[in-house]
């Protein structure tokens, strides 16, 4: 009775067809068989290669949307298309686990104090910093001095450059799970920015030149391959610029916002 039970309980641990059939197809878009933009192939010739009935390959196709890796298009144009992964979801399952812990919205920019300055010390050490690293920095800087007299696109590109500065780090690791953390920043900052732009409490002109003037302190110390002084110029700056995003209380919550991953803006860099 012993063996049987153990038996049965390995027996249910076992995946379902659909989640086989997810297995397969998620693996051939990692791989980049089934490229970002293409269509899955029509239900009916997976059915037919798979050697499933309809039940099950819906299952597998639930399966992947939920991953994001797909999009169900309904209709008479429908079909499954292929998305590529992306640090939104990430940063969403951040937001609902932090929600969860109830931890307030200071825990985030303190994260970001401890951890966004190691990204800006390893953008600083790489060989090809000046092509990978300052070239794109320094297009968010020009963006930056081009909108200083309106605040709400000079933040958008300021918030662009830290996000860049994340992403050319180097580690992939570290870029995506940083990245997700600073996106989810972002939404943070985007909610707090429609509430207050256009009252006293939004960052004046004198705030945004400071602001710039601290992130062109950065990129020439990345551009010399100073690790050390980029770092203590981003933990200086990580440490700064929050305050008026958590001037209403240090016990805000995080929240989740649809602010997608192209769109989101910030306050004060």
């Amino acid at each position: 009775m012993k063996a049987r039970g153990i038996g049965a309980k390995q027996q249910m641990s076992q995946p379902s067809i659909g989640e086989m059939v997810a297995n397969i197809l998620r693996a051939r878009i990692l791989a980049g068989e089934l490229p970002k933009g293409s269509l899955l192939p029509r239900q009916e010739d997976l059915m037919r290669e798979f050697n499933v009935s309809r039940p099950p390959l819906r299952e597998a196709l639930r399966i992947l949307e939920a991953d994001g890796l797909i999009t169900v298009r309904r209709g008479n144009i429908g079909g499954a298309e292929v998305r590529a992964p992306d640090r939104s979801g990430v940063a969403s399952a951040l937001a609902l686990l932090l929600q969860f812990e109830d931890a307030p919205l200071k825990d985030l920019a303190d994260a970001l104090v401890e951890i966004e300055p190691l990204c800006a010390g390893l953008a600083a050490q790489r060989e090809d910093r000046e092509e990978a690293v300052v070239a794109q920095l320094l297009v968010h800087l020009e963006r930056q001095r081009e909108h200083l007299d309106n605040g709400a696109e000079f933040t958008a590109h300021s918030r662009a450059f830290h996000e860049t500065l994340i992403d050319s780090c180097g580690n992939a690791t570290i870029r995506i799970s940083v990245g997700a953390l600073a996106m989810l920043w972002s939404m943070q900052e985007q909610a707090w920015a429609n509430a207050v732009s256009s009252t006293d409490n939004y960052p004046p002109v004198e705030q945004r030149e400071k602001v710039l003037e601290i992130h062109e302190e950065i990129v020439d110390a990345i551009r010399k391959g100073h690790s050390a002084h980029a770092m203590t110029l981003a933990r200086a700056h990580a440490q700064a610029y929050p305050q008026y995003v958590l001037a209403t209380g240090e016990r805000r919550r995080i929240i989740l916002t649809n602010v997608s991953p192209t769109n989101h803006t910030s306050v004060v860099g």
